[in-house]
């Protein structure tokens, strides 16, 4: 069960706090204060009285850390938004990066640009590729310039 492998980490597998719970009551049972059993054991008393109380109500695994759901989350009327703002303007933006920043300028959605390319990716929403600019012809020689290696004309 991995309990003479020294220090306990800060996380342990459900079984092994069982494991530990047993040599504290054991100790327990034989004189020792649950400070000291939990020392020896390499344990803050205060987790193994946590662990006690968890283990009271058949909560020993651990939990994942944080809330289920994010604080700054997209809510779903934000979501719905930024597809809305893409079907009316998607055409004339071409792009996630405009489309962000016309949301925060008509006060539609305030998300930032990778949220909305995200969002658009999560619905399955291609934005048109950026109209194809025309070559610019090349500019010819000025009659006025000698072309004279090493020399640049600026």
């Amino acid at each position: 069960m991995g309990l003479t492998a020294g220090l306990v980490p800060p996380r342990v597998e459900a079984q092994v706090k069982v494991g530990l719970l047993v040599l504290v009551e054991h100790g327990g049972e034989r004189g020792w204060s649950l400070r000291r059993a939990a020392a020896t054991l390499g344990l803050d008393h205060v987790r193994v009285l946590r662990w006690q109380t968890r283990a009271g109500l058949e909560q020993l695994t651990d939990r994942r850390p944080g809330p289920d759901t994010a604080v700054h989350a997209l809510l779903d009327w934000e979501r719905a938004a930024i597809v809305k703002l893409c079907e009316e303007w998607g055409e004339v933006d071409r792009s996630h990066r405009k489309l962000a920043h016309r949301g925060s300028r008509l006060d539609l959605v305030h998300a930032s640009e990778s949220t909305v390319l995200r969002v658009l990716a999560g619905e399955g929403i291609v934005l048109p590729a950026p109209a194809r600019r025309d070559p610019r012809p090349a500019r010819p020689w000025p009659d006025w310039a000698e072309l004279v290696p090493g020399v640049i004309w600026i």
